[in-house]
Formats: structure tokens, sequence, C-alpha cells
């Protein structure tokens, strides 16, 4: 292969061309396509739950498929590369991009990451871990420089991109944000050392669009960037340019090869990566033609969708109302339940044309944002429902009338009817989100229908953390479902979960406090390095991994055990030995109630290690248990998930005393726990 052949792969103008076709030697080159939600931007194509609807099933298989299914579609247009998945923390709750990641924590978006990329990846498409890395808010992206030590980097940020390499992902993307000083796409610590060096990574590097600014054009390619998409923006405080292209052919590379600033040693190191990439998944075989226009919608994906939709909306609160059942009447309120459009017909006596700022959430806004082939809303969800039920569904949705609100909330109390109230936030890239409110007025609909109505059903449509202490404890709230973005099945689901014909089982992917301040994290300046918090000191509104069901379970018979002996202290970051079960813990799940029903178990570990979180995730199942039913569960430990990163060593190890094993139904309500202790060489 040539330099030019070489130089040609390293760049590729926008996300609508083909970067570095070899067609002398049979190679196509590569097609990019966002996002986490979907194919992005092209027709033909489904828009899927958001990956932290994703991530709140806690059900791996459930993942999988949902990846699987995008991944087909991109292969079905012939796209090499699928952005994603995204396992960024949610460390700001307020953080534009929160939908796009898999919560808070970094054992459960590790886990979800390595379902996202073998899902992906089983189809013969690429995927595209990002945003490597510490790419925790939207405000200030291009310049916010992320500092933070050794072991919160490995413990924490990095520990989900750990577990995608670990699951073969072919590439990753650099963010835009500085690393202790020095730009991510051109970080020789966060690039050389811990992914290349400690992580092994084999595939290639790409950076976010336009994340390689003018000045460190060569820092980015002999740090472990591979190739850039976009053009070379200033840095931030410096006068703006030409915006050309850095790289490619007759560029500022072209030349730094030429002159010795990077070697030809290291441009045939960024093809080799970018090629393999390429053989790895099989695209040299029988890989289709790009066709963008390619109808690859299925029927079967509908019902994914709105599967995965009912079985990631959480139940939050639910003082016996819910399931619905024998109901005549049902008022429906907020701006969430329903469509942006002027103009949409509304049942005799509720007129109010729809504008701009009403809509169905279905997932966040941005470069990850699918095109929605369709959108089932709530309330036309709940109208098809009452069709099949001979009765009446009444809607109002202005989220600023709240004199009308508690008008039409009192007429519902007088029919005793329950009112359902749709709220959303707004979410989006490029910025983050002002405060946890919800958009429009959204809380203040709520209280004025509660005040008014003694059955309020508050769905709740997030991206992430919202602020539900005026509404959540009111005597006149009894249930509350937090449904995220459930995508084109959006009310279906919803409805699905409504009506019983699901039984939730959803758990919160991150945590809900009571008041801003619970979350020490803010942007930019004064922040702690942690995501979200330990909540220690605070008692949460919703904890982390926190859900109601239908049904009623019972944990029992907690035992645990070792499976090897004399283990050595540490180990590298990249050694097998990480992957090791060294411990087992089994308990037995009972369904105690009268409805067929899926349990996730959790476990969690208290570590004796100095700096150690009180417990943290290492484990969950989805457990399918028909009413009366029981089943053993069986989680398997690491080597890994016992270890603490040692700053001095720069190596995993494990310390020495017992670890307290906890296993419960979220982070606070254990119903179970035992105790360990390693046996070490």
């Amino acid at each position: 292969m040539s330099t030019a052949e070489k130089l040609g792969m390293t760049q590729q103008l926008d996300s609508n061309s083909r970067a570095g076709e070899v067609s002398r030697l049979g190679y196509s080159g590569l097609f990019y396509a966002d996002g986490s939600e979907g194919v992005r931007g092209w027709p033909y194509a489904s828009a899927y739950d958001q990956a932290n609807n994703a991530a709140a099933s806690f059900d791996r298989d459930l993942m999988y498929r949902r990846a699987a299914a995008i991944g087909a579609e991109a292969r079905g247009k012939g796209i090499n590369t699928q952005f994603g998945p995204g396992v960024n923390l949610l460390r700001l709750p307020e953080g534009g991009r929160g939908f796009e990641y898999f919560g808070a924590d970094p054992y459960l978006a590790g886990q979800a990451a390595v379902q996202h990329v073998t899902g992906i990846q089983s189809q013969g498409v690429q995927a595209m871990m990002r945003h490597y890395i510490n790419n925790e808010q939207e405000d200030g992206r291009t310049w916010v420089n992320s500092i933070l030590d050794d072991r919160t980097a490995h413990e924490l940020y990095l520990w989900p991109f750990q577990d995608a390499v670990h699951a073969g992902v072919v590439s990753a993307m650099c963010s835009y944000n500085g690393i202790n000083g020095t730009y991510s796409c051109a970080n020789p610590t966060s690039l050389g050392k811990w992914l290349h060096e400690e992580l092994n990574f084999q595939g290639y590097v790409l950076s976010d669009y336009a994340a390689i600014y003018e000045g460190i054009e060569i820092d980015a390619a002999n740090a472990g960037c591979d190739t850039v998409i976009g053009f070379a923006q200033p840095q931030y405080g410096a006068a703006a340019t030409s915006y050309t292209f850095p790289w490619g052919v007759n560029s500022t590379l072209s030349a730094a090869v030429a002159n010795g600033s990077v070697s030809e040693a290291r441009l045939t190191d960024m093809a080799t990566r970018i090629v393999a990439a390429w053989y790895q998944v099989g695209q040299d075989k029988k890989f289709p033609a790009l066709n963008t226009n390619a109808n690859v919608l299925k029927q079967s994906t509908n019902d994914l969708i709105r599967e995965l939709g009912a079985k990631s909306a959480v139940l939050l609160k639910n003082t016996g109302v819910l399931p619905l059942r024998n109901i005549s009447d049902l008022y429906v309120f907020g701006n969430a339940a329903t469509v942006n459009l002027e103009g949409f017909p509304l049942p005799v006596g509720f007129s109010f044309a729809i504008d701009d700022d009403q809509g169905t959430y279905a997932g966040g806004q941005g470069s990850s944002y699918a095109n929605l082939p369709y959108l089932i809303t709530p309330f036309e969800a709940l109208q098809a429902r009452a069709r099949q039920s001979a009765s009446q569904v009444f809607g109002y949705f202005n989220n600023f009338n709240h004199t009308n609100q508690a008008t039409y909330a009192a007429a519902a109390q007088a029919l005793g009817a329950p009112c359902i109230v749709d709220v959303r936030q707004q979410c989006s890239e490029g910025y983050d989100r002002r405060n946890l409110s919800a958009s429009w007025e959204g809380d203040e609909t709520i209280l004025a229908v509660a005040a008014q109505c003694a059955n309020t059903v508050v769905i709740y449509a997030s991206c992430g953390p919202f602020n539900g202490t005026a509404w959540a404890n009111h005597e006149n709230v009894t249930a509350i479902i937090n449904s995220g973005g459930g995508g084109q099945e959006s009310g279906n689901a919803l409805v699905d979960v409504l009506y019983g014909d699901v039984n939730p089982s959803a758990r919160l992917p991150y945590t809900i406090g009571n008041l801003r301040s619970d979350y020490p994290a803010e942007q930019v300046a004064a922040s702690l390095v942690a995501p979200n918090t330990s909540f220690v000191d605070i008692t949460p509104l919703y904890e982390f991994g926190y859900g109601l069901s239908y049904t009623t379970f019972q944990y029992s018979n907690l035992k645990v055990q070792t499976t090897g002996s004399h283990l050595t202290v540490s180990a590298g970051p990249s050694d097998s030995s990480l992957y090791d079960t060294i411990a087992k813990a089994t308990i037995t799940i009972k369904n105690t109630g009268s409805r067929d029903g899926t349990e996730i178990p959790q476990l969690y570990l208290g570590s004796p290690a100095d700096g150690a979180p009180v417990k943290v995730l290492r484990g969950f199942e989805a457990v399918v248990l028909k009413s009366g039913k029981s089943s053993s569960v069986t989680f398997s430990l690491t080597r890994r998930d016992f270890s603490y990163w040692d700053t001095a060593a720069e190596k995993w190890a494990l310390p020495t005393g017992a670890f307290t094993v906890y296993v419960g139904a979220s982070s606070r309500d254990i119903r179970a726990n035992g105790s360990v202790s390693l046996s070490l060489a």
C-alpha cells in the first residue's frame, strides 16, 4: 500500500462520505453512521429506545437483541461502522447526552457495552465505543478540561471502556475535551498508555467530528489517533481560520510524514488498524453495497422496540391503582402524551392547538437521534385501548393553563376516573439541561392535576435524573412510571405496562436525589470527580437499582464460596486472569405474588480496601418467574470485581480482609448478605 493510499484512510470529510477506498486491493473504505438510537439520518430505518432505557432493563438479552437489530439495519444499508456504544458515565445529572449512555454506574455501563458491541458486530458491522474519555458534559465540551487521578480513571471512567475492549470492539472515538491538560485525541496518557498499552486495544481510533484542533494534528497522530472526521477547528480562544482538513493527502499529516515528524511506521500502523477492523468483522466477504435508502424496516423490530420500552419503564410508585382495570373513563394531561402537530383532533370539549412545546419524548436530540418512521404516542395508544374496552379517553395537553387543568381534573374526580399526567424532559447533544425540572412547566402540571384528582398517575419521560420532590409523595399521586425514551413504539410500550400486559421489572440506572445539592458534580468548576455521588450522607428519593413490580419476590438461602486459592495480589490491566471467576454467590428467588413477573436481583460488594465505596454493583440477572415458582440464581465474580487500582504498582490489586456480599432488589433494598475472604499467595 502506498503512502498516499495510507494517508487517504486517515481523513473523512463528513458522515456522508466514504473514507479510504483502495480499489486496486479490493478494500472498500469505511462508511460511518450514527448513533445509539438507530441508524441516524437515513430513511426506512427504525428509531429505538434510548440507551439508558436499555440499561434500565437490567436485561443482558434485551440489550444484545437491541444492538443486533441496530447492526442488522446498518448492514442492510451497507454501512460499515455504527457509532456506539456510548459508555460515558452520567457524571452530571443534567448532562445533555445522558440519554445516550448506560447510566451512572461503571459496572452496569460495562455490561451493557459488552452486549452492544457483541450485538452490533454479530451482524458484521463495526461497533465504535465513544466518547473516549471523560466527555461528561455538553456545555463547553470543546474546551473543558477533565482533571482526574489515576485511581478514579481506572475504577470509574475507564471501567466500561475496558469491558468494551475485552468484548472485542474494533473502533473507538476520542472526544473533544481535555484530560489533565491535554486534548483527548492527542493525549499520550489516555490513548497511548491507557488504551493501547494497558488495555491492549487492537482497533483504530477516530476523532469526534472536528476534534483534531489546529496545532495538535501531529501530536494526535503520534498519541494514537488513527483517522479523523471533519475539519481542524481553532482551539478555544483562538481566531477562526480557513477550517482546513488536517489529515489525508496534501495535508498537515502528509507533510509530517514527509519530514519525519510522524514516522512512516506510525502511518502504516494507522492504516493497518483501520483495515484490520474491516477484516475482523468479515466485511471483506459479501458485505452489502452502500445503499442508505434501502428499506430495512421489519415488524419484528417494531415488536422488539415495544418489548424493550415496556421492560425499561421503571415503576417508581404504586399504591395499588396499577395495573388499570375496569376503566370507563380516563383523563390524559401533559405535553408528552401526544405529537408535536398543529390541529391534532381532540374529543369534544377539549380544544387546544398543539404548538412546538408539545410532543411525545421518543428519545434525545442530536447526532444520535434516529429518524422516526412513525410514532405511537401514549394518547394514541390509550385511545386504541379504549376502543377495545368500550371506554372513553379525554385529553388536555396544554402545560401552561393550570386553571383548565384543574377544571378537567375535577371533572375526572367527579366521575371517579384516573388522571394520567405525561410530562417530559428536553435533552440534546450540544447543551446541558439548565435544571432537573420537567420541561415546559411539567411539575406545575402534575401539581395542578393532583390537587383535584385523587387518582393521579404520573408518567415521566426522562433522559436522566429528575427532581420529583414537590409531587412524588403527594397523597393524590398514586403511581409514577419513569418511561424514559421509548422510541417509535413509546405509546404502545407504556400502555402495555399501564394495563398489566407487561409486568414492570426495570430498575433505575442512576440515583434520583431529593435536592440538586444531593449531586455534588457541577458543570466545569468546583466539581467532584465521581459520577453523581455515593449518596452516603443523604436519603435519595429513589436509589440506584430501584424499581417496583405488580408482584412480590422473596430472597433466601444465600451461599458464597471462593473457587480459587493462593491468588497473586496484583494483575496487569490487560491480564486475562482479571476475568477469571474466583467466587460464586447463589441465592433462591421466589415469586410470592399472584402475577407472573421478572425480578432483577443485584449483587453488591463491600470491599475492605482503603478508599473503597460502601458497596459497588458487581452482578445482576433478569429472572423470569411464574406466580409461586422459585429459581436459584448464581452470580460469578471475577478477580477484577474484587480488585482496586493500585496507583503505585499501576495494576489491579486484591485487598486483604473480608468482603461483604449484598444481594437485593436495589442498592438499598438488601434482602440477604454474607461475607467472603480471598486466599492470597
